[in-house]
C-alpha cells in the first residue's frame, strides 16, 4: 500500500487507501485518477487568515421596516475613513432559497461540516444566567418556549447557556419541537457570582449599576470571544439572539475609591476586542432584555449591550415585555440580507480603527452593518492564546468548531488495532494552510486530538502534531483527498464522549466534534 509521502509524517504511517476506506472517500482519489469533484467547502476563515478580505453583511429595509430585495453591487458606494473601495465580490441572501440538510456520511463516519447548507442565516440563541436575576430569565426561557411553540419556520438555530460556563444545549436544527423541549427542560442555577445578600436580590442595582465581579466580567467575555471563534467557521452571516438584563462591560471607566486609594477601571478596550471578534466572525449581535419593562434604568449596561449591538449591525430590545416578538423579530430581521466583500486599499496594519460607511442609492432606507474594524495583519494569533481557545474547544459541552474541517471514524479496540480505540482523521486540505518554502515543498503542521470522557472523572487524551514537507505532486493528489492522522487510546471498558480536534499551527484555526464509543 503506497504511502502518502516519505516526507509527510504521520503517526501511524497511514496510508490514504486505508482512511479512504475507513472514511468512505473514494480510493480513485488517492490514486490519482481523474473524476468529477464535487464542490468543496471553503472556510472564509482561512481566507481571512491569509490574506486581509473585509465583509460585510448588509440588512437593508424600507420606510416600512421591510427588507429591499434585488439590489445590485452598482447600487452600495463602501467608504472606509472616508476613502471608496472596490467591491470585489457581492451576494444576496434570504429565506426563499434556504436551508437544506447537508448530505449523508458513509456508516460509521462523522464530521464537523456545517449540517446546513443555507442561503440565509444561522441564528444562536444563548440564555444568560449568570448576567440575569432569575425571576428575569425565567420569564425570558418562558417567552422562548412559547415562541418555538407557536412552530414557526426558522432558519438553522442553535441554543447556548451562559451559567459557570458557556454550554451548547443543543446544535443547528431547523425543529422548533426539538429545541422547544431543550429550552423548557433546561434548568438553570442563577447567578454563581453574588458577592453578598444585598446584591443577591438582583445583579443590577436600582438605579442601573451593574453588579459583577471581576470572575463574571471573565467569564462573560471569554464565552464571548469562544462564540465568535467557533461560529466564524460557519460561511455567511449569524444572528447572535442573546437573552440577558445587561453585558457586564461598562463602556465608561469605572471610579473605585476606598482606604484613600483611587483606581480607575477602564474595560472599554475588552468591550472593543469582542465587538470586533464578532464582526470578523459575522455575527450581528441582538441583545433582548430578559426583564422586559422594569422601574430599573441600568444605563451602564443597556448602553454597553446596545452599543454592541450598533457596531455588529444588529439591533437591541428594551423595555418591552413581549419578548417572543422579539425573538422573532430578531432572526427575521437578519434573515435577508447582501454580503460586500472587499480588499482594503490601505494595507498598512497599524492595528487603528478603520471606520466603514456604506451608502446606498438615492432611497429611503435603513443600514444595518458593522461599523468598522481593527487593522490588524493577516495573522492567525498568538500560540498561546490558541492553546489556550483550543482546549476550552475540547470540553465536553463545548460547541462544535468548523473554521477547519473533517471526517473521522471511530475504530473499537480489537486484535487489529492492539485493543486499542483508533481514530482516523481526514482533514480537508482547502481549509489548512499549506505554505512553499526555500526547499521547494509545500509546508504544513496540524495537531489532531482525542479527548476521551468517561461517565466521571477527567479526559483520557491522545495528542500529537503532523507535519508535512511534500512535493508538489503529492500536494496535488492531497488538495483532491484530505490530509491524514490517527490518534490511538488506550481505554478502560465503559461508555466515553469522544472530543476531536483539529488544529492548524499556521493559522491557529480550529475544527472539533463529538461523538460516543464503547469499549466492552
Amino acid at each position: 500500500m503506497q504511502l502518502l509521502s516519505d516526507r509527510l509524517r504521520v503517526i501511524g504511517g497511514i496510508s490514504l487507501a486505508l482512511l479512504a476506506s475507513t472514511l468512505g472517500y473514494p480510493q480513485d482519489a488517492q490514486s490519482g485518477a481523474t473524476q468529477k469533484k464535487e464542490t468543496v467547502y471553503q472556510s472564509q476563515t482561512v481566507l481571512r487568515a491569509t490574506t486581509r478580505l473585509v465583509v460585510l453583511d448588509v440588512v437593508a429595509l424600507d420606510e416600512k421596516g421591510q427588507p429591499i430585495p434585488d439590489l445590485k453591487a452598482d447600487d452600495f458606494t463602501v467608504l472606509e475613513d472616508g476613502k471608496p473601495q472596490k467591491i470585489s465580490d457581492f451576494s444576496y441572501h434570504h429565506p426563499a432559497s434556504a436551508s437544506a440538510p447537508a448530505r449523508p456520511l458513509p456508516p460509521n463516519v462523522i464530521s464537523n461540516a456545517p449540517q446546513f447548507s443555507a442561503n440565509s442565516c444561522l441564528n444562536v440563541i444563548l440564555l444568560d444566567a449568570i448576567n440575569t436575576d432569575f425571576s428575569s430569565h425565567a420569564y425570558a426561557q418562558d417567552m422562548l418556549v412559547k415562541y418555538l411553540e407557536s412552530g414557526p419556520t426558522i432558519q438553522p438555530t442553535a441554543v447556548f447557556a451562559l451559567e459557570g460556563k458557556l454550554t451548547m444545549l443543543h446544535d443547528f436544527t431547523t425543529d422548533t419541537k426539538v429545541l422547544r423541549d431543550v429550552v423548557a427542560h433546561f434548568q438553570f442555577q442563577g447567578p454563581t457570582h453574588i458577592p453578598d445578600v444585598y446584591a443577591a436580590a438582583s445583579p443590577f442595582q436600582r438605579r442601573g449599576s451593574f453588579q459583577v465581579t471581576g470572575h463574571g466580567r471573565a467569564l462573560t467575555a471569554s464565552s464571548m470571544l469562544f462564540l465568535a471563534h467557533s461560529l466564524g467557521g460557519y460561511p455567511g452571516r449569524k444572528n447572535l439572539i442573546w437573552l440577558s438584563e445587561g453585558f457586564p462591560i461598562n463602556l465608561f471607566p469605572d471610579v473605585l475609591a476606598g482606604e484613600q486609594v483611587m483606581v480607575v477601571e477602564d474595560y472599554s478596550p475588552l468591550a472593543e476586542r469582542i465587538a470586533d471578534e464578532l464582526m470578523n466572525a459575522q455575527v450581528a449581535l441582538y441583545p433582548i432584555d430578559a426583564a422586559g419593562v422594569s422601574i430599573n434604568d441600568r444605563f451602564p449596561a443597556r448602553t454597553a449591550m446596545s452599543s454592541m449591538a450598533e457596531r455588529t449591525g444588529g439591533k437591541t430590545f428594551f423595555n418591552r415585555n413581549d419578548i417572543d416578538t422579539g425573538i422573532r423579530t430578531s432572526i427575521d430581521d437578519g434573515a435577508t440580507y447582501y454580503t460586500i466583500e472587499y480588499y482594503p486599499q490601505n494595507r498598512v496594519w497599524d492595528a487603528k480603527f478603520r471606520r466603514i460607511e456604506l451608502k446606498l442609492a438615492p432611497r429611503h432606507s435603513q443600514l444595518r452593518y458593522r461599523q468598522g474594524y481593527y487593522a490588524l495583519g493577516p495573522t492567525g494569533g498568538s500560540p498561546a492564546s490558541a492553546n489556550d481557545t483550543f482546549s476550552h474547544a475540547l470540553d465536553r459541552d463545548a460547541p462544535t468548531s468548523a473554521a477547519v474541517l473533517f471526517q473521522a471514524s471511530v475504530l473499537p479496540p480489537s486484535a487489529q488495532t492492539q485493543n486499542k480505540v483508533v481514530v482516523n482523521f481526514g482533514v480537508d486540505p482547502h481549509t489548512l494552510a499549506f505554505e512553499k518554502q526555500s526547499d521547494d515543498l509545500q509546508h504544513a503542521s496540524v495537531s489532531c486530538v482525542v479527548w476521551a470522557y468517561p461517565a466521571k472523572g477527567d479526559p483520557v487524551r491522545a495528542e500529537g502534531e503532523s507535519k508535512a514537507a511534500i512535493k508538489e505532486d503529492v500536494y496535488q493528489q492531497i488538495m483532491h483527498s484530505y490530509f491524514p492522522c490517527q490518534r490511538s487510546l488506550a481505554l478502560k471498558p465503559g461508555h466515553y464522549t469522544l472530543r476531536l480536534g483539529v488544529l492548524d499551527e499556521t493559522t491557529n484555526l480550529i475544527g472539533t466534534t463529538t461523538t460516543q464509543v464503547n469499549v466492552p
